[in-house]
């Protein structure tokens, strides 16, 4: 007979929870365990991005593992199950494909996204909602969550004609973030910097790119190339800080070629 190992984890978990069973586990509850799910979520994200199916299988074990113990949190309380969980999502599945569970049509897969969204808009839990981008996750990385606020407001029409009006209000608030500098008004500094940094998230949209990925890869780009300058500068004995600015400027540029 094929082992159950869902089920074997949830027993696991019941053991760890019960009373004579781990200290550290049984002290947690949803909102200590909130932090290990984003970091788990973000090592899966890293395995993907590695195209690693090793890792792939280790750290999906990770998040499901997070996903069983908030489970057997709202078991020991009465409240809800695993069994309950996956009810409710497949239930979510069937009733937002009737074009697969059902008799509507859907041929493409934009079709299929705005039939999911009308038929979001409509249960009772989303229906509470007042505006176009209530409901947005609080805890999304910032560039992420801007990205879903302004492709919702999109959606309902605010936008700018083309993507022309994107790229402008970009050179807009950069200005407003050079004259915020010159003042030396910190707070109006952060201010502006963070409404430039929307302008760049709604010009990422309009070229069908996730700010989250873009920055993402500037980021592994920068390690790369500092890195590779700091290698360089050990094989000449030399240390960074002892190296002169206009010197790694002129290093840095250089690395860009290589």
């Amino acid at each position: 007979m094929q082992t159950d190992y869902v089920q074997e984890l949830v027993t696991i978990l019941e053991r760890l929870r019960a009373p004579d069973g781990c200290p550290w586990d049984r002290e947690q509850t949803h909102a200590t365990l909130k932090r290990f799910l984003i970091e788990e979520c973000g090592e899966l994200l890293d395995a993907i991005d590695e195209g690693d199916d090793g890792a792939m299988v280790d750290e999906l074990g990770d998040v499901l593992l997070q996903l069983v113990f908030h489970c057997q949190l709202g078991k020991e309380t009465g409240r809800f199950t695993l069994q309950d969980a996956a009810r409710s999502e497949c239930e979510k599945m069937r009733r937002r494909h009737p074009h697969v569970f059902g008799d509507t049509q859907a041929a493409t897969a934009a079709a299929v996204v705005d039939q999911w969204d009308r038929l979001k808009r409509g249960e009772e839990r989303h229906a509470r909602k007042t505006s176009a981008v209530d409901g947005v996750p609080r805890q999304l990385p910032a560039l992420h969550r801007a990205q879903v606020v302004l492709r919702k407001a999109g959606k309902v029409g605010f936008e700018w004609p083309d993507v022309s009006g994107a790229m402008a209000k970009v050179r807009e608030e950069l200005a407003e973030v050079e004259e915020a500098c010159q003042a030396g008004d910190r707070e109006r500094t952060a201010e502006e910097l963070g409404d430039l940094l929307l302008a760049v998230v709604n010009l990422c949209r309009w070229h069908d790119l996730e700010a989250e990925d873009v920055a993402q890869q500037a980021v592994r780009k920068f390690i790369t190339r500092f890195q590779r300058l700091e290698a360089a500068l050990q094989q000449e004995g030399k240390a960074l800080a002892e190296v002169q600015p206009s010197e790694l400027v002129t290093r840095w540029r250089s690395q860009a070629r290589v």
